[in-house]
């Protein structure tokens, strides 16, 4: 057992009262390095003024730093918490970290756990969160550096690193790959994702900061996102092109596209309905991205599909599985996606994310409003709707315009008939 450090002018109240009250604290060893145990006695004010024991502890730059943390039980029975007998107050020390001592020993990696460990109740957030952060915040960091020791410099230097150092997802050997001046698509692609990556990044040293680790968040407060990278183009099918892309599914893939073109759900979404997720003629979406719970109402065509899709089974059952009778996993969509997409010549192949841009898009195509389609996705408001899908719905601007507008009398020759409209 370790043995405490002994100063028999600190140890009993008898010895304390008969110190003369100094605006100096009388020090003692705490048996601790760099920390040093402090007691300083009140002008006597009335019969219970009690002292106050008093932390010093090295900050680690050639400086102290002192502090008054419980008074001494002088004439107060000791409680362990506020007041104190020297034995407790020396154990304290070595307990209690110094303001100072959290700052400097709080480091890179702690700030990412505990931004991670905040976001724990949307398991599905925290793994994705946790899994961006250890590679653009601890890829670039060094995990051990305390917080407050970073600079302005530093993240100056961060969105540089991130737009070369892109994540290398499943395929952990490949190399990152590399977006040539010739392809400003995919360095438009590459700076959207490391704006989405800063929200992350900034969220989680801001948290640091509100936690009060560090004394200021002036080394990350200049971090900017990179102009330009958002677009309103989505990808999305017209009535053909989905007749033609269920035509060229396989049996277990065709009912997961079919219910993503029926309801505009996420893959991650459909992939974990339950068959008593759907009833009434509506499916509940339980899981969805935004951790809030929705409901999308279904045409009597896919109140059939549902009832077929369910019959039998389970509340509690998946309602899509693979050929193997397996749950689809996290990126299974994507290689029967692109097979279809090739089966059905639909150039350039779309994403399974693009199912939902058609739902959306069609929906508008055909007069409902912007309003109920940003409900059906499980948008808060009409402004996500709105950027991608606003210009195919009817608008009092575009009636005015081309009412109000004269002609110029541009020739052209009429040959030419319109297959699609997009």
């Amino acid at each position: 057992m370790a043995r405490t450090a002994r100063a028999g002018y600190l140890e009993t109240r008898t010895a304390r009262l008969k110190l003369k009250p100094a605006k100096a604290p009388y020090w003692s060893r705490s048996g601790k390095a760099g920390v040093h145990l402090g007691y300083r006695r009140r002008k006597p004010h009335g019969k219970d003024a009690n002292g106050t024991w008093v932390a010093r502890r090295y900050s680690g730059d050639g400086t102290y730093q002192t502090e008054g943390f419980a008074e001494a039980d002088d004439f107060s029975d000791a409680d362990g918490v506020s007041f104190l007998t020297y034995e407790q107050a020396v154990h304290r020390l070595g307990v209690d970290l110094s303001e100072v001592q959290r700052r400097t020993r709080y480091s890179v990696q702690n700030a990412v756990d505990d931004y991670v460990a905040a976001l724990q109740l949307n398991a599905k957030t925290a793994k994705e969160t946790k899994n961006t952060l250890r590679h653009y915040v601890l890829g670039f960091f060094d995990p051990d550096r305390p917080v407050s020791d970073l600079a302005r410099d530093d993240f100056a230097k961060w969105p540089a690193w991130a737009l070369a150092h892109p994540p290398r997802g499943r395929r952990k050997k490949a190399l990152p790959r590399k977006i040539s001046d010739d392809d400003p698509e995919g360095q438009r692609k590459r700076k959207e994702r490391v704006n989405r990556v800063l929200n992350n990044v900034l969220a989680c040293f801001n948290k640091a900061h509100d936690d009060e680790r560090v004394p200021s968040r002036e080394a990350w407060s200049k971090l900017r996102r990179f102009r330009g990278t958002e677009q309103a183009r989505k990808h999305w099918l017209d009535i053909e092109d989905c007749r033609r892309l269920i035509n060229a599914c396989p049996p277990d893939f065709l009912k997961i596209v079919q219910a993503a073109l029926l309801t505009g759900a996420r893959w991650s979404e459909l992939r974990r309905l339950r068959a008593g997720d759907y009833q009434n003629g509506t499916v509940l979406i339980a899981q969805a991205k935004s951790n809030q719970s929705r409901h999308v109402y279904l045409t009597d065509e896919g109140q059939t599909a549902f009832d077929e899709w369910t019959a039998g089974l389970d509340r509690s059952a998946p309602i899509f599985l693979r050929e193997d009778s397996q749950p689809w996993n996290s990126h299974d969509q994507h290689r029967p996606m692109k097979a279809a997409c090739d089966a059905a010549q639909i150039k350039p192949a779309v994403g399974f994310h693009s199912l939902r841009h058609s739902y959306a898009s069609l929906l508008v195509k055909n007069n409902v409003s912007l309003a109920i389609v940003a409900e059906a996705l499980g948008h808060a408001d009409t402004r996500m709707v709105s950027k991608h899908y606003g210009h195919l719905a009817p608008s009092h601007v575009a009636d005015s315009i081309r009412a109000n507008l004269p002609r110029f009398g541009v020739e052209a020759s009429g040959k030419v008939q319109s297959l699609r409209s997009r």
